[in-house]
């Protein structure tokens, strides 16, 4: 029940934020500065990854101070939830870029202190020989987020008070369950304490695992704030859809994506636990990142960008998921791992900064081959640190786990 309640809380989570910065926010920039939208996406996307990186951290603080109490980091979470809540009731009314800025500004704020302490308790109250197992779930829920998405797009006349309605009713919907349902904490995970040899081990691997997920995200980050400008460029000959719908057009690719992800997800993340090692999945999974990237930076026709794009979103989600695991392993002191989940968040935040230099860089002329090239190399450096990880043996702490 636990486990299911947290998947569904955290895909609620992802739907606070994925339609609205993946699909509305791009055209809201776009019908607010048509002529430097690039540009203007660009900047709230680097304010609002430096915003949500201080929060994530500070929050994480905080709501260690209050993990050891009977509802542990709930209260944080439920009050992220209604700050976020609120803030899509302003953003209807930022009717000038300044005021759009300041708008997503108040939202990463909100959002961020809901998802940090959200993120802490699955390592928290979750065994290392279950943290495939939930983090397949997690990626699991998500995945509705991009659901989310294909319904926010579902009417392309809908204004931006409709789609922010629609979405607060699936936030909703999503994350008052595990609240309610799951109010008291389970039982804190720990770790045995270590020798200065095995610590050390777990900082490097934790290093390089960060770095991999950085390189990661930052190929996630220019396909998330850029795709429909990408679509933009392809030859959509064929695609029963007028001109206008690229929003949508971009929603049901993401959808039929994540939606084939979620049993796969959940079935390699148990299999990761199952078989007490990772890091041959994350190698595979992060090889099929930069296979999707070549794909995407040749393929002129939709048919090819779209195959790029699935086979570049099957590589991101099981990695994430599989990455995820990994890292909650290496948290060790309960006392402090909102604030170490917080900096493990940079690798979102910090590759947003990244991803919108890149765009800004390579792609302002509406050509993205070089951009998606240059993520491909990424994608392979992030393959070759994960081979260098050594892996955690689960299988031989099932035990003390379990106890």
């Amino acid at each position: 029940m636990f486990v299911w309640l947290y998947a569904l809380a955290w895909g609620g989570g992802v739907v606070a934020y994925a339609p609205f910065l993946t699909l509305v926010l791009p055209l809201r920039v776009e019908a607010l500065a048509p002529d430097v939208k690039v540009a203007l996406l660009s900047l709230i996307a680097l304010v609002g990854a430096l915003v949500a990186s201080v929060v994530n951290i500070l929050v994480g603080v905080l709501s260690d101070r209050s993990v050891g109490s009977v509802r542990g980091r709930r209260p944080w979470v439920a009050l992220g939830l209604g700050l976020t809540l609120a803030s899509y009731a302003l953003l209807p009314f930022c009717s000038t870029p300044m005021t759009l800025l300041a708008g997503v500004i108040l939202f990463q704020v909100a959002l961020n202190t809901m998802l940090g302490p959200l993120g802490a308790i699955a390592a928290d109250e979750t065994p290392d020989s279950q943290k495939g197992f939930i983090s397949g779930a997690m990626g699991a829920g998500g995945a509705l987020g991009v659901v989310a998405g294909v319904i926010v797009t579902a009417w392309p006349r809908a204004g931006l008070g409709t789609q922010l309605t629609i979405i607060t009713g699936l936030v909703l919907i999503c994350v008052l369950p595990f609240l309610v349902i799951c109010r008291r904490r389970g039982p804190l995970i720990t770790v045995p304490e270590q020798g200065p040899v095995m610590v050390k081990r777990r900082r490097q691997d934790l290093a390089r695992a960060w770095i991999a997920r950085l390189l990661i995200q930052v190929c996630g980050g220019v396909l998330f704030a850029y795709l429909i400008f990408y679509l933009q460029t392809v030859d959509r000959t064929g695609v029963v859809m007028r001109p206008g719908d690229i929003a949508g057009q971009a929603a049901w690719l993401s959808g039929a994506a994540s939606i084939a992800l979620i049993p796969l997800a959940v079935a390699v993340g148990r299999l990761s636990d199952r078989s007490g090692v990772r890091r041959p999945f994350l190698v595979g999974a992060a090889a099929l990142v930069a296979v999707g990237l070549v794909v995407m930076a040749f393929s002129h026709h939709w048919a090819a960008a779209f195959f790029g794009y699935l086979v570049f979103s099957f590589g991101v989600g099981l990695f994430l998921t599989l990455q995820n695991a990994y890292a909650m392993q290496l948290l060790a002191n309960s006392g402090r791992r909102g604030r170490d989940m917080g900096i493990l968040n940079l690798t979102n935040t910090l590759p947003a900064m990244v991803a919108t230099g890149l765009a800004w860089g390579f792609a302002r002329s509406g050509d993205f081959s070089q951009v998606l090239l240059i993520l491909a190399a990424l994608a392979v450096v992030a393959a070759t640190l994960m081979a260098r990880v050594r892996d955690q043996n689960l299988l031989a702490t099932d035990d003390d786990s379990a106890g």
